[in-house]
């Protein structure tokens, strides 16, 4: 069995260099909740989304990449040694700066949700 050590990242067809990390978020499919004579198991929508870190180039501008995600885009994970994942409807939720040294590029961890996942 192949490892995955890499992903790319499509958005609306264009590759985004600079994705340092990518992770999906946890999809919860039920909920336990408590009743009058006990506990019982429901059903939740589900919520779609993903985290990435973002390492931008010399002098690029964090907005132009935030606003390729309007709630309109589609992102495409295809996975080195392991299979391709499609979000619709994707919307960056927030972008936050790391912090400063000295030593390290400036990267943004960008938290998004996604319409869905297929």
């Amino acid at each position: 069995m192949a490892k995955i050590s890499h992903c790319t990242v499509l958005v609306n067809g264009k590759k985004y260099t600079g994705i340092s990390k990518f992770k999906e978020k946890e999809i919860e499919r039920k909920v336990e909740v408590d009743t009058m004579d006990g506990t019982s198991v429901v059903d939740v929508p589900k919520k779609f989304g993903f985290e990435m870190t973002y390492v931008p180039d010399k002098g690029a501008d964090l907005d132009v990449f935030a606003a390729e995600f309007d709630g309109n885009a589609t992102v495409i994970v295809q996975y080195t040694g392991g299979n391709k994942v499609t979000f619709t409807g994707c919307s960056l939720l927030k972008a936050t700066p790391n912090e400063l040294d000295g030593k390290t590029a400036k990267d943004y961890a960008l938290d998004f949700h996604a319409e869905d996942r297929k």
